[in-house]
């Protein structure tokens, strides 16, 4: 066994001795400092009490001579107290503040002198309060010098601290001994054992036995210093296996990660990553193409999610076949791809996009014997300096597909800035955005505008259209006419329908006071909804989820939904007012065949358009085509209602007419639904001073 030969300072009995000294220094100190303190609260505890006792027994003296303002006998008392070392200064006062006696002893320290024992703090004064038959007669303060007051205390504090090194150097030596016999030349003895191994062949290395006569502790370490050894040896050899397999399958969970399971292609997340490296290598002809495939949704509604699966899997492999060797094409969710054309400029994009839209276009796809045939809508973007980063180039090429969807579809369009088509097409999809997080956040809410009756009729109750109005991030009111138009272009009408419907019936339901006091109220119907697979089904499960009594809803279709969709219309109808709800025809008389389709509509209501109503005071023309209106309704059974009553003069028209109801700004504005019922009151009183003016 070699023994290593290093200097003192860097043995392991220096690093004991050395912070073996250290600890017992500074656990000694402390405990040293302790018992200081504890004596210095002790001593300071003793002032206090030792100046009380000097007041308790110098009171009555102090109160007699301050009684008879006697300033000798006062001086004699002062006197008396001073006698006491410990004690500076003695003052007597009457009750306002004279002094009658005041010594200072010349015992007292000089500020030079007393620098030195800050720490004992500054002069004290004590106070006793003098009186006399339960009177206030003066003030006996005596002053004590802590200083004189500890005098030994110092002497007391030098004399633990000494002592306390003295019996701390001794336990740091007896410490550093027993450590050294007991552990330092073991471990020592172990270490030179160590350095003869070799870490680069650990299945090999061994710590012979230290002791060979006789085994002892160390003996033992050495054992378990190798079987930890053999331990170690196996699992390097385990770690590199594994390194080797994570590694395997790290790389499959790459390429899984960034590549779609069906297609095999790449997906948006890898996509990103590829547009991202594209725009960074500064190459001047590159293009996005970003493809929507236009039947898909039938395809996989109709024929199911298999099928759908199917199409995706085999039009990957079409675009794949078509495109460029150096193109790189993504799946990046649904139905919709994304091409990156490197070294291409927007014509020759051109010309691929077309390329694909025709292969697309011939192609068809077979499901259970039946043909499909399939088209796509596609946007080009291209790669410019103005492009910051992947989202905005990807909403550039999704603003151009949608351009392309809106002309028509089965063409491609490509992205032009300030082009006022993208434009709108840009501010489109931000309502779009802003409509689905409305829908999922509730950010939407109800207000309505209420019917008014402009004769007696026998109806009493609430009688109002639901509104719908936005809500935006500050909780201001977004008019519908802001994203209405979106909403319509980007088929999410039925959605909203469904929506109003859906809370409106909740409210009525949570609300019975509201209900049992409502005549009708109607909810509006886009013409997308009547077409929409399910939506009959789900406004008949909200009649029934929420117990509202269907005579009390009317729905309103308008006259060119209506017509536009005339066989699902009647077909919705009818279903409707076998549950019992009634239907208004809104803006009736826009149509050129307004008339011709009204007897095969069966509709309880026509509102009549206020394009006509708003004129009927001064234009003969509008005042013949509202009394037209209502009088074919009249004879059909139809009721009727004018919208755009703004004023009393245009409500009196009507009335000389015959029309049902008026509404509009002149009969009351639209409201937040639970404002209803006051504003309700205040139209039937202003209705009912109204008709007895008239």
């Amino acid at each position: 066994m070699i023994v290593s030969k290093r200097p003192l300072t860097d043995s392991l009995s220096y690093t004991l001795a050395k912070n073996s000294v250290l600890v017992t220094l500074i656990v000694g100190f402390s405990l040293s400092f302790i018992q200081i303190g504890v004596d210095y609260v002790r001593e300071q505890d003793a002032i206090k009490k030792f100046a009380l006792e000097i007041l308790a027994a110098n009171q009555f003296a102090a109160a007699d001579a301050t009684f008879h303002l006697d300033s000798p006998a006062a001086e004699e008392v002062a006197k008396g107290i001073l006698q006491y070392q410990d004690i500076t200064k003695v003052t007597i006062t009457n009750e306002s503040g004279k002094i009658l006696a005041q010594r200072i002893s010349s015992s007292a320290p000089e500020a030079e002198d007393s620098q030195s024992y800050e720490l004992f703090g500054e002069i004290e004064s004590f106070n006793q309060p003098l009186s006399r038959s339960g009177e206030n007669i003066g003030n006996l303060t005596i002053y004590i010098d802590p200083i004189l007051a500890s005098q030994g205390f110092l002497d007391r504090s030098l004399l633990v601290l000494f002592s306390g090194l003295i019996r701390n150097i001794l336990l740091a030596f007896i410490l550093v001994f027993i450590f050294y016999r007991t552990i330092t030349k073991k471990v020592i003895a172990v270490n030179s054992a160590l350095k003869g191994l070799d870490p680069s062949n650990p299945s090999n290395n061994r710590i012979p036995a230290l002791n060979i006569k006789k085994k002892n502790e160390l003996d033992d370490l050495g054992e378990c210093i190798n079987r930890m050894l053999e331990i170690m040896a196996n699992d390097i050899q385990e770690r590199e296996q594994r390194e080797q397999e994570l590694h395997a399958s790290q790389k499959e969970l790459t390429y899984q990660a960034n590549h779609d399971s069906l297609s095999g292609l790449v997906n948006r997340r890898g996509f990103e990553h590829v547009l991202n490296q594209a725009m960074q290598s500064k190459n001047p002809e590159l293009v996005l193409c970003y493809l929507d495939l236009d039947q898909f949704k039938i395809i996989n509604d109709t024929c199911g999610h298999t099928a759908g699966d199917e199409l995706i899997s085999q039009i990957s492999h079409l675009l794949h076949k078509h495109i460029r060797s150096n193109d790189i094409l993504a799946r990046l969710g649904g139905d919709e791809f994304g091409i990156l054309m490197q070294h291409c400029d927007i014509g020759d994009a051109s010309l691929v996009a077309q390329k694909l839209i025709d292969q697309i276009g011939q192609y068809r796809f077979f499901w259970e014997g039946k043909p499909f045939a399939i088209a796509v809508s596609i946007g080009i973007a291209a790669i410019t300096d103005k492009i910051q980063n992947t989202n905005d180039l990807l909403r550039n090429a999704d603003i151009a597909c949608y351009t392309a969807k809106d002309a028509g579809r089965n063409c491609f369009r490509i992205y032009e800035e300030g082009i006022s088509e993208a434009a709108r097409v840009h501010g489109d999809m931000e309502w779009v955005n802003k409509i689905n997080q409305a829908l999922e956040n509730d950010d939407f809410c109800l207000y309505a505008q209420i019917i008014s009756p402009n004769m007696t009729i026998g109806e009493s109750g609430l009688h109002y259209e639901v509104l719908l109005r936005m809500l935006d991030d500050n909780g201001a009111i977004i008019p519908p006419n802001a994203f209405l138009p979106a909403a319509e272009r980007y088929h999410l009408m039925t959605k909203i329908d469904i929506w109003v419907i859906e809370h409106h019936f909740e409210y009525l339901s949570k609300h019975p006071e509201h209900l049992a006091n409502v005549a009708l109220c109607s909810i509006n119907i886009s013409g997308p909804s009547l077409t929409a697979p399910g939506f009959q089904q789900a406004v008949i499960d909200s009649l029934e989820q929420y117990k509202i009594p269907a005579a009390k809803i009317c729905f309103e279709i308008t006259e060119t939904a209506a017509i536009s969709n005339l066989t699902d219309a009647n077909a919705f109808i009818d279903a409707m007012h076998v549950k019992g709800c009634q239907f208004a025809l809104d803006d009736f008389g826009t149509g050129l065949s307004s008339f011709a389709y009204l007897k095969h509509l069966p509709v309880d209501y026509l509102k009549i358009d206020g394009v006509f109503v708003k004129g009927i005071v001064e234009d003969p023309i509008d005042y013949a085509m509202v009394k037209s209106i209502h009088e074919v309704a009249t004879v059909m059974g139809k009721k009727t209602v004018a919208e755009f009553v703004e004023n009393h003069d245009i409500e009196l028209k009507l009335r000389e007419i015959g029309v049902h109801y008026s509404q509009g700004y002149g009969i009351a504005k639209p409201c937040p639904m639970s404002e209803l019922s006051a504003i309700m009151q205040s139209s039937a009183s202003m209705q009912t001073r109204k008709t007895l003016n008239s």
